[in-house]
């Protein structure tokens, strides 16, 4: 199992794998792009453009101090232009980087094709791809962790620096980092217990956490007058909502501690990873070699650590289980899912309890209805059942490959993104003669990514919610824009359209309709 070597250069073998997984990332990130999620990432996306126009100022909000989340997606778009499918090219790149992390610590006895297909087919972790977000960042912060570990017997200074720069400029990042904070100390319990301890590692770790704390903590003492101004912030930002659960009574925090986070990985398509890493896990920590044990020993900080950590400190409230906050489990688990792949294909024992586990995922989805994923998960017990046979990996290939190819055309038809920005941007610039155009919320919200520049064609849109009371104030000339899309992302925003059909119903006589494609816009005149 411990076949690494100091070299820093590729295989042949390696470099090839990797090549294919890298050309079917751009592959992705080139046609899968179905726009923005009118959400979190135009705050990101806003703060980048600002802070390279030096006009970001970090304040209480927690967002405005993960520098780590915008500040590379900035300098993309500072270089490249302010467009959101250019700017996610910072996510391109943490994933090809973490990819190469992987197949480099990658024992040559694992099947590094098994890596590769499973680091590229997971569809939530292949969405944010195209994204903006700080988690897809992240990904790549939490595989150097484990990564880093794997050299602190051949390269501990080197080793030790990369580790504790990974967790600080992760939590730069986004502060779910934290989860893997305890890693270093189960990594020297381990090291201990195989009395194989290497000193210059653990001082180089401490010395350097000890100095980037100093730094991070005084920037926060001078600018704000409080060194654990940021913890407070993060304290701030997170509130009673219907994502809550401390204010829901005590079933439905039990819920949340046991069948909740089950039920999302099934539905959300990680139950697979989970299981097949499974033999992998159990390998790492039976033997304690290198790599296993390290990326072993993260995978179980994170899990413990997204099923069990609090949103806050002033209370405890497990944390939501947002599955875009879940994709940083996906590296950690693809490389286990390749170092235990030969173990359970030679275990009748294993064969048992994977088809087991994805028997229950298969059962879970049909309970919810899911008919998509039931087939999903039934299909890869099939694969288990029959893994002697020599079509196995095609067939694995087709059933992982599939889904994350079929999200594509799915994602891109159920949104049609670049009808919307053809749409409001044609409809923008007839302001002054067809008046202003009232529509949903989080359209509103992403008009400066949506509409860039022009100001006056920002300004022309206004929420649902905010049609006038006084008839003085009432426009002889307005335009109401329905995006269907509301339904599948922002459902609640129902209520609000309800709310604006009656206020027109009473004051405004319909003179137009036009449908193109998921969107409906109408013109009305007051009566």
């Amino acid at each position: 199992m411990n076949s690494l070597q100091p070299n820093p250069f590729l295989s042949k073998a390696q470099f090839s794998t990797f090549a294919v997984g890298v050309l079917f990332l751009l592959c992705y990130w080139f046609f899968g792009y179905d726009g923005i999620t009118f959400s979190d990432d135009v705050y990101y996306l806003l703060a980048g453009e600002n802070f390279w126009k030096g006009k970001m100022e970090v304040s209480d909000y927690h967002f405005s101090s993960r520098w780590g989340a915008y500040v590379p997606s900035g300098l993309i778009g500072h270089l490249f232009g302010f467009k959101p499918h250019r700017i996610s090219l910072i996510s391109l790149l943490s994933y090809g980087v973490c990819l190469l992390i992987l197949v480099k610590v990658l024992p040559k006895s694992a099947p590094a094709w098994v890596l590769v297909l499973w680091f590229c087919t997971q569809v939530y972790f292949l969405h944010f791809l195209t994204k903006v977000y700080p988690d897809s960042l992240l990904a790549l912060w939490t595989c150097l962790i484990p990564a880093a570990a794997v050299y602190r017997k051949n390269s501990p200074i080197l080793a030790g620096i990369l580790l504790v720069s990974a967790l600080f400029i992760g939590f730069l990042t986004k502060e779910t980092i934290i989860f893997l904070a305890p890693f270093p100390l189960l990594l020297f319990y381990y090291d201990w217990k195989k009395q194989a301890l290497n000193p210059t590692f653990y001082f180089t770790l401490v010395l350097t956490g000890m100095a980037l704390a100093a730094l991070y903590l005084g920037y926060f003492w001078i600018s704000f007058g409080d060194p654990l101004h940021r913890i407070s912030s993060i304290n701030a930002g997170h509130y009673i909502s219907e994502y809550t659960y401390a204010d829901k009574g005590f079933w439905s925090m039990l819920k949340r501690l046991t069948i909740v986070p089950i039920i999302t990985f099934v539905e959300r398509s990680y139950w697979a990873w989970i299981v097949f890493a499974i033999p992998g896990i159990a390998l790492g920590l039976k033997s304690r070699l290198t790599p296993a044990i390290e990326f072993s020993l993260a995978f179980l900080c994170l899990f413990i650590g997204f099923w069990f950590m609090s949103s806050t400190l002033d209370f405890y409230n497990p944390i939501y289980l947002n599955p875009r906050h879940l994709i940083i489990l996906v590296p950690i688990l693809s490389i286990l899912i390749a170092l235990g792949w030969n173990d359970w294909k030679k275990s009748k024992k294993w064969k048992i309890y994977l088809i087991g586990l994805l028997l229950l995922g298969t059962g879970i989805s049909l309970i919810q209805l899911d008919l998509k994923m039931a087939v999903f998960h039934l299909a890869l017990t099939m694969g288990v059942r029959f893994a002697n046979l020599k079509f196995y990996p095609i067939f694995v290939a087709l059933v992982l490959i599939a889904p994350a190819l079929i999200a594509i055309p799915f994602q891109q038809k159920l949104k049609q993104y670049d009808t919307l920005i053809e749409t409001l941007n044609n409809e923008a610039q007839n302001t002054d003669s067809k008046g202003p155009i009232y529509t949903h919320s989080f359209l509103d919200f992403s008009k400066e990514v949506l509409l860039v520049g022009d100001i006056s064609e920002q300004n022309s849109l206004i929420p649902l919610y905010k049609f006038p009371e006084d008839k003085a104030q009432f426009p002889d000339k307005l335009r109401l824009l329905i995006y269907d899309y509301y339904k599948h992302a922002y459902p609640e925003e129902q209520v609000d359209i309800n709310a604006i059909n009656d206020w027109l119903n009473q004051y405004y006589n319909l003179t137009e309709t036009r449908e193109n494609g998921n969107i409906s816009l109408k013109e009305f005149v007051k009566k």
